[in-house]
């Protein structure tokens, strides 16, 4: 009433003067008009009066009692995907907001000037190896050829040696039987004598006589007996491969040690043909494994380890990166959480394990997210692990690091939106009473 009373008094006096310049011809209406002035002031001063007082409560009274952050964004670990080579980007495959999944080729870098000077030395042993090994080939099909030769030959002399052999057996076996059928007939002699010398028709000379020749008979046989025994031997020999032969041993006897070298020497390029196999074997394997080697790191794909959406690409097509430079970074939407400024008032009533109630929009239901840090100030160290800046905060507030819970919390905002992993999202939060 204090305020709106000048303008009631300013108002009678014009109402007053301008009745007395009409010479005062309407008493009635005049009345009326004095009321409806009076009432316009007063209710804009009511109103006036309301929105002080709106204003005293929404900036004194309401921040006292609210348990809202002054700032909330939407944050997600991040990783890097590095280049393990120095090279240039010749394919980047992913773009900003793509999903990958572990084993994702990512891009793909190229480095002409991979060193090859392994690889040559591999293959140059590869090739003297081979030549080793057709070396011993040929030596091994000379050899055996030869031996097969020389093994005809021999076998030809002893064929030969085995027939004399037998010739001089079959000799010695008839001279054995005439001995024994002289001695049958000097000992038919013997008895008759010996008769006759009983009866006196003979003397005794002519009986020793007859017993002398008997005795010479039987030596004979003997030695017939012996002869036919040695050249049975003889002959056994013969069939086993012995060289018996009376002619031609020196011979035979060269063609058998030319044998067996070339059967030693057959041997040994087996031995040594298969030593170089194996090792050719395992020069080919680690000549195949470099040049696999140099063929991924002239175009060396590279691989997501982790499943994620791409945040950035830090490295387009054509640019040369060393070994160790970012290409990409990857957010891990599995742990999507949230970034909350809180004033100092509510930091007392901030903890580990505090609920916080965010909402991606107004009219969204809101989802609930565990605090998991509290944190006076960020440093550059920490904020590199997550998508994107922290938000500001003023002095003395306070930083909460909240993860969103539920199983699928990145997969649709709660309102029926889009993806809800969208680090940098500006939302609002607050702390569970």
């Amino acid at each position: 009433m204090r305020v709106s009373k000048p303008g009631s008094v300013l108002f009678s006096q014009s109402q007053r003067r301008i009745a007395g310049a009409m010479g005062g011809r309407v008493p009635g209406a005049g009345g009326r008009r004095r009321q409806s002035g009076a009432f316009v002031p007063k209710l804009a001063a009511y109103a006036l009066l309301a929105f002080v007082l709106w204003l005293m409560v929404a900036t004194l009274v309401q921040p006292l009692l609210s348990s809202q952050a002054t700032r909330a964004v939407l944050q997600a670990p991040v990783a890097l995907i590095t280049s393990p080579i120095n090279g240039v980007v010749s394919q980047m495959v992913v773009h900003a907001r793509d999903k990958v999944e572990p084993g994702t080729i990512v891009a793909t870098v190229r480095n002409p000037t991979v060193s090859q000077e392994i690889l040559t030395t591999l293959r140059s042993q590869h090739l003297a190896l081979q030549s080793q090994l057709a070396q011993l080939g040929n030596q091994y099909k000379s050899d055996n050829q030869e031996m097969r030769s020389v093994g005809q030959e021999a076998g030809v002399h002893r064929e030969a040696s085995l027939a004399q052999a037998w010739e001089a057996w079959q000799i010695a076996r008839r001279q054995r039987d005439v001995a024994h059928s002289v001695v049958e007939e000097q000992e038919n002699k013997v008895r008759t004598n010996q008769a006759l010398l009983e009866q006196g028709a003979i003397s005794e000379q002519v009986m020793n006589s007859s017993m002398a020749q008997l005795n010479t008979a039987r030596a004979n046989a003997a030695v017939a007996e012996q002869s036919f025994a040695g050249q049975a031997q003889t002959v056994a020999s013969a069939g086993q491969g012995a060289f018996v032969g009376t002619g031609g041993s020196n011979l035979f006897q060269t063609l058998a040690s030319r044998r067996e070298a070339l059967r030693n020497s057959v041997g040994r390029a087996q031995q040594d043909a298969a030593a170089i196999f194996k090792q050719l074997k395992q020069v080919r394997d680690l000549e195949e494994e470099e040049r696999r080697r140099v063929e991924k790191l002239s175009f060396y794909e590279i691989k997501a380890s982790q499943a994620g959406q791409v945040h950035s690409v830090l490295a387009p097509e054509g640019a040369y990166v060393t070994a160790g430079a970012s290409l990409v970074r990857v957010t891990d939407c599995s742990r999507l959480g949230v970034v909350a400024v809180f004033p100092a008032r509510v930091a007392k009533r901030l903890g580990i394990g505090s609920v916080l109630d965010v909402k991606l929009t107004e009219s969204a239901r809101p989802v609930p997210a565990r605090v998991e840090q509290l944190l006076p100030v960020a440093s550059d160290a920490l904020q590199s692990t997550y998508s994107v800046p922290f938000p500001y905060a003023e002095q003395g507030s306070i930083y909460a690091v909240a993860r969103i819970e539920g199983k699928e919390p990145q997969e649709a905002a709660p309102d029926g939106g889009s993806n809800m992993c969208a680090p940098g999202k500006v939302v609002s939060a607050s702390l569970r009473s």
